[in-house]
């Protein structure tokens, strides 16, 4: 649909998901998402590629990106936004960022260039924003973590203006926060129109959580071939309507972008940022703002659920007292009337008003009997016959002039008991009367044309526009909705179906209460013992860990002295004994030293296993590329001496107590320079398995001597070897030290082994703790 052709009855239906064009700042090409056979790419490719866009449309993609590109893009169809974004150097000789996003039928990669100086700007905007998280958490008014997340947004990108943006029930909208240019006018507390930002555009704001326009006078680059439709709502260059171009035109804005606020499924508000010179985001900085959206989406809703159970607390109180008071009287109208002032808390009303048997009965601030009646008949006209609900803020709207004649009162909530009968509950709002601030005059713009037809015209005043707002109520909100709901819900299913049985039913539930009290009271007793019981047992369990542990400690240190002298004297020996030239001597001593020192390598591996439970290393996050490439370092001259090669990939980062990790790549690292082939340089390599949101897995894999799977069993508990003390030294608690480090960690470790091949070892480490 074309700008011309928008008029005052179709501007809602401008289909600005398909605008067969893109922004200029970037290169698109779409992509079958079965085949991956490129189907439209934008004009402008020529430039990057060097041949005409005719001539890339129907070729395979990794013709034109290349097989490892498209490898990757294959592997991750189902989590694309996970390999975001995707790094290429083309022929021009400079770096891009593909960015790829997916539909039912089509694969969008939208290509930007890469600022190769932005990566150290885009490392301390990270720094910053964990440092803004960590503020807003501690910050106890809304107001100031909007104010906050609009000079971060501001501080990211550089914008002259940021804004807060949020939506009323009917999608008008109204500036709650802004951070701007010293010498910019603000537009804090003024609304706007929903028309300014019309309903298929909030629907892709929703499938789409950030908007870059990044110069409104830009060129539009078409689509080649231009008869394809191409859905370009996931794109991040997808061209704006030329009415909402126009519209920023109008306020002096050169380039914007938007960032989504989400409430469940309903879309609460906006990070609306303006400049007044043409202004690309990188990618990167893109995101981080769409994660402080997210994150901001997340803060909004925990605070509306909290607000949500506080309401939901406060009306189970005020309905469990309207029950009380109706249970406490046989006839339960007079309990009704005993609990007037509840029934209007119960919505947050000033007035109530019911007919349950034929007479009316009002309390507090209620318009006249007549006047309640044409409201009833007025609102009920409105309902489906089996539809027991209806609610205004404003009853103007639906009867014009009924405001003069009802003291003023607007909001009116309408519950029906009983649809047959005139059976009913209805609360009222008093009228309040408001100032708007509109960023200018709320209304649409016509131009007529020459040949008699119109079209709709953006918004071209944007001078502050006041508006008394009359005749309208505070709005009902949901809770009030369900509170209503729940004492209907009440009244038909307790008091006219049950009054009869209510004396009798609450006897039988004392008895009950004063049953179950008892059973209760037995319960509490019985876990209280088992609690002591419990607590006992803790206890002597820590008293006989500390014990054990000192015991080791003890055991360790006067083992070893003994030991130490043992090989101290034993070396003596040996050089005394060298002159006699004994073999048989020197074949003694040298069993005797070996086994003290085997021994002493005993203790000292008993002592690490026994400790590593409650060793006190803090938990924090290690990067282990950096931890691995320190045990290789440390292992240089056993790595020398087996002459070993390395491959390590990146590892990423993991929760955990640095030592011990340490300690659990060491010795997995020593047993594959320990066990490898006589004949055969060995080669050890590190990478990452599976990996999950919550955990990281690791491989160690090496090419040496295997063993058989029948084994597997055996290899992490204490004391097993698979091979005999001659031929290999150790132990046997290497890697039963690496079970107990990694089950300390929550994490799992297994192995995959085949003789004479080699063997793999999976170590699973969550991400958090």
């Amino acid at each position: 649909m074309e700008y011309t052709s928008v008029t005052i009855d179709n501007c809602h239906e401008e289909k600005i998901h398909i605008p067969g064009s893109v922004q200029e700042f970037g290169f698109l090409i779409a992509a079958c998402r079965k085949t991956l056979q490129i189907v439209a790419v934008s004009e402008n490719i020529q430039a990057l590629l060097g041949e005409p866009a005719a001539q890339t449309v129907d070729r395979p993609l990794a013709e034109v990106l290349g097989s490892d590109v498209v490898a990757l893009i294959e592997e991750n169809l189902d989590k694309i936004h996970a390999i975001n974004p995707i790094a290429k150097d083309f022929a021009d000789g400079e770096s891009y960022n593909l960015v790829a996003s997916v539909d039912e039928d089509h694969l969008l990669l939208d290509i930007e260039l890469n600022s190769r100086g932005g990566s150290q700007h885009f490392e301390s905007h990270y720094h910053q924003l964990k440092s803004f998280l960590n503020t807003i958490i501690r910050l106890d008014s809304v107001t100031d973590v909007f104010q906050r997340v609009s000079s971060e947004v501001r501080n990211i990108t550089g914008f002259d203006r940021v804004m807060v943006y949020k939506f009323d029930e009917d999608y008008n909208g109204e500036v709650i926060a802004e951070s701007k240019r010293a010498d910019l006018n603000s537009f804090l507390k003024q609304h706007f129109p929903e028309s300014d930002i019309p309903a298929q555009a909030r629907a892709l704001y929703l499938k789409n959580r950030i908007r870059l326009l990044s110069n409104v006078d830009g060129d539009r680059v078409p689509l080649v071939p231009a008869d394809r439709t191409i859905d370009l709502s996931n794109s991040s260059l997808r061209s704006v309507s030329p009415i909402h171009c126009q519209y920023l035109r109008n306020m002096g804005v050169s380039a914007s972008m938007s960032i989504s606020i989400t409430l469940g499924d309903r879309l609460w508000g906006l990070i609306a940022c303006h400049h007044y010179s043409p202004k690309v985001v990188l990618f990167n900085f893109r995101e981080t703002c769409a994660y402080l959206g997210l994150t901001l989406s997340h803060f909004i809703t925990v605070r509306e659920r909290e607000k949500i159970s506080q309401s939901e607390a406060e009306a189970q109180g005020l309905l469990t007292a309207v029950l009380n008071d109706i249970a406490s009287e046989v006839d339960y109208l007079f309990g009704l009337k005993r609990s007037a002032n509840n029934l209007q808390n119960l919505v947050d009303a000033q007035g109530v008003a019911w007919v349950l048997d034929g007479s009316l009965e009002c309390y507090g601030d209620c318009p006249n009997s007549s006047q309640i009646q044409r409201i009833y008949d007025a609102m009920v006209a409105n309902l489906e016959p089996d539809e027991t609900f209806s609610a205004t803020n404003s009853i103007e709207r639906l009867l014009p002039g009924i405001s003069d004649e009802t003291s003023s009162i607007s909001g009116v909530l309408l519950l029906r008991i009983d649809v047959t009968e005139r059976h009913f509950f209805m609360w009222f709002k008093p009228e309040i009367i408001k100032t708007k601030n509109w960023g200018g005059k709320p209304e649409k713009v016509i131009e007529f044309l020459d040949d008699g037809s119109h079209r709709l015209m953006p918004r071209s005043s944007f001078t502050l526009w006041k508006e008394n707002v009359h005749h309208h109520s505070t709005p009902w909100t949901e809770q009030d909705k369900i509170s209503a709901l729940k004492l209907r819900n009440t009244i038909v299913n307790y008091v006219f179906r049950r009054t009869k049985e209510i004396k009798e039913q609450n006897s039988k539930l004392r008895d009950k209460v004063e049953e179950r009290t008892s059973e209760l009271r037995a319960e509490i007793n019985a876990r209280v013992l088992v609690q002591d019981e419990l607590k006992k047992a803790l206890t002597d369990t820590e008293i006989s860990n500390k014990e054990l542990e000192q015991f080791a400690y003890v055991a360790s240190h006067d083992l070893q002295e003994p030991l130490r002298k043992i090989q101290s004297f034993g070396s003596r020996l040996e050089s005394v004994t060298a002159k006699y030239n004994d073999p048989e001597l020197s074949l003694y001593l040298t069993r005797m030293v070996a086994a003290a020192n085997r021994m002493q390598s005993l203790i000292k591996d008993l002592l690490s296993f026994s400790r590593i439970n409650t060793e006190s290393n803090p938990f924090e996050p290690v990067d282990m590329d950096s931890l691995v490439t320190t045990v290789v370092s440390d292992l240089k001259l056993l790595i020398s001496d087996k002459k070993a090669r390395f491959e390590l990939s990146t590892l990423g980062t993991v929760i955990g107590a640095k030592t011990q990790l340490y300690r659990l790549f060491q010795n997995l690292i020593q047993n594959s320079l320990k066990f490898c082939k006589q004949d055969e340089k060995p080669i050890i390599k590190l990478s990452v398995g599976n990996n999950t949101d919550d955990s990281v897995t690791i491989l160690v894999e090496d090419n040496g001597i295997g063993f058989d799977m029948q084994y597997a069993s055996r290899v992490f508990q204490l004391f097993q070897r698979l091979h005999g003390r001659s031929s290999y030294d150790g132990t046997g608690l290497g890697l039963a030290i690496c079970k107990r480090i990694v089950d300390r960690h929550s994490g799992d470790i297994w192995v995959d082994s085949q003789e004479g091949v080699g063997t793999k070892i999976y170590i699973k480490l969550p991400k958090n703790q």
